[in-house]
Formats: C-alpha cells, structure tokens, sequence
C-alpha cells in the first residue's frame, strides 16, 4: 500500500453538487484543488464503485482543478445502486454534460480500469474537448475479460472465488451473474424479505472479497472484515448490472483509434493486473503509436500500490502547458 507521504496533501472540496440526469438520477459531483488550475476530470473504476478522495491527490492543488464524480447509481449518486436508465451511453452523454454545466471549453480526462473504458470511449466520442489522456490499467470490456473475471481467477484468488461460486450455487459465467442479478434485484425466489436481505448481504460481501483478492493480486491481502453493507448492495446492484449486460458495448471499444492521435496519451499499467491484463495497453499502442506505455513491472491492479503511484505521479509531473 502506498504510503501518506508519497501523494499529495490530503484537501476537501471547495465546491460540490447535483446535476439532474433525468429519469429521477442525480449525479454528485466535486471540485477540489486551485478554481484557476487546469482542469482535470478523473473518472472512477467499477462499475458500481465511486469517487475516492484518495484519487485527487495524485494531483498537484496549486496546479489543478481536480474534478470528480459519480456515476450513475454510485456513491452519492442517487438514486444509490439504480440499474434502470443506466447503460454506458447514458454514462458518456453524463460527463458530457458535466463538462458543460462546469463552462470548461477543454480539459485533461483521467481514468483507471472501468473508468478507464469511459475516458477512451469519451475521447473518441468528443475529441476535440480533450487535451491530454490519462489512463490507469484500463479495462476493454471484451468477453474475454469478463469471462475471465468469472471464470478463471489466478491460483492465489481461487479460495475467494470459489466461495463466491459456492454460493451462487454453479460456476458458468451466466449463471453466476443471473443469481446475483436475481438477489440484488430481490427476485431470488425468496419470498420472506428479511431472508433475501440476508442473500444479499452475503452476496455482496462474498463479491467485495473477490475483488479484493483480484484487486491486490499477485500481493496476498487479508480478507476485509468491516463491511458497510448498503453500499455494498448498491455497488454490486450497478456492477453485475454492466458485467451481464457485457457493458453495453457492442463494438471494440478502440473503434476509433485516429480520433486519439492529436491526444496526449499516457497508458500506466502493472503487468501483473488479474482485472484487466496488461496486453490491453499493448493493444492501444498498436493502434495509437504516438501513446505512452508505462509498464509497471510487478504491480498488479491495485491503482494505490507504491509502484502504481509513482509511475502515475512521475507522468502527471511532466505534463507542461503553454
């Protein structure tokens, strides 16, 4: 884990707020850092997760206006863990929409992992409000990632997957997801409330070890053993949502590669990643050759480990602006 003294000073937002999506969803989103600084949007992993206080001190205050948020369903988003009128599109015309209640002309867009296939697809989409292109350990969102997340975990993350599979009764792929679907949503075929409540919570928490183990591989975690289980529900609600829906993407996600060549774009990735393999970053370089590759060598997913930070911070350090 990264230590204190390698980020930037921990700030609060100096302003926050709602944007309403329509259909009852309402976006949180915060800034943070200098009002005149460059702005910057970072744009959180999941699906189902939200924005981390930790993610804004990669980032120098004096020099940036760090922009967070949200996504649909998550975190103070609302409604919390809302899966209806929630598909990626939804999510790209939202940071569209962000950009332009905020007045900003152009800014940078950073993303890891999920956040990582929202800031790719956004960029092609609105190239030309986009001036630089950070992404950490980004995720393509193929069936060959997905169904290796669901099916195939490294040996060290097989005792918590087999826990989750356990429970969800079989291990095919879509099985897994239609049981979970099923208790998130309260269709399990349990008719006593209280008795799919308790489904639930242990379903959640069995997924939130998983990813775990999955998150910090090849590093052995301990299990966590304080859970705040309504943001649980809510998170694994919007998360199994995008993973049986294969994340509404229906075309690879780099469809588009020469819309990025004008882009400064930096790909920062370990290349021991379970959650989203290290060849997706050699797979943009190959379509956008003017992209930076920063192989991480050893770390794994975990966007905070010592290694991770530093390679993020040493590129956002050497960005210069005219």
């Amino acid at each position: 884990m990264v230590s204190e003294a390698s980020l930037f000073p921990s700030i609060s937002p100096f302003r926050e707020g709602v944007l309403a999506l329509g259909h009852g969803h309402q976006m949180h989103w915060q800034l943070s850092g200098n009002p005149q600084g460059q702005p910057v949007l970072w744009i959180h992993g999941g699906p189902g997760s939200s924005a981390s206080p930790m993610h804004r001190r990669l980032f120098d205050p004096q020099k940036y206006l760090i922009i967070q948020y949200d996504q649909r369903g998550c975190g103070r988003s609302q409604p919390k863990g809302e899966v209806q009128h929630n598909t990626t599109q939804d999510l790209l015309a939202d940071i569209e929409r962000l950009r332009q209640m905020l007045g900003l002309p152009v800014w940078h867009v950073a993303g890891g992992s999920w956040g990582g296939s929202l800031a790719l697809l956004y960029a092609q989409a609105h190239p030309e409000v986009v001036s630089r292109l950070l992404l950490r350990s980004p995720f393509l969102c193929t069936d060959r990632e997905i169904d290796a997340y669901l099916l195939t975990p490294p040996a060290a993350c097989q005792a918590q997957w087999q826990q989750l599979v356990d429970l969800c009764h079989q291990a095919g792929p879509t099985t897994i997801l239609r049981y979970s679907q099923a208790v998130f949503l309260g269709n399990a075929g349990a008719a006593d409330t209280a008795v799919n409540r308790s489904r639930q919570i242990e379903l959640a928490r069995a997924w939130a070890v998983y990813e775990a183990a999955m998150d910090a591989f090849p590093v052995d975690t301990r299990p966590p053993t304080r859970f705040d289980d309504e943001a649980l529900i809510a998170r694994y609600r919007v998360h199994l949502h995008y993973l049986w829906f294969r994340c509404f993407i229906e075309r690879p996600i780099l469809s588009h590669p020469e819309r990025l060549k004008h882009l400064d774009l930096t790909m920062v990735h370990g290349d021991h990643d379970a959650l989203c393999p290290f060849e997706n970053s050699l797979d943009i370089q190959r379509q956008v050759p003017n992209a930076r590759l920063v192989r991480v060598a050893g770390a794994g997913h975990n966007a905070f480990d010592a290694r991770m930070v530093k390679a993020l911070m040493h590129e956002i350090s050497a960005w210069t602006f005219e």
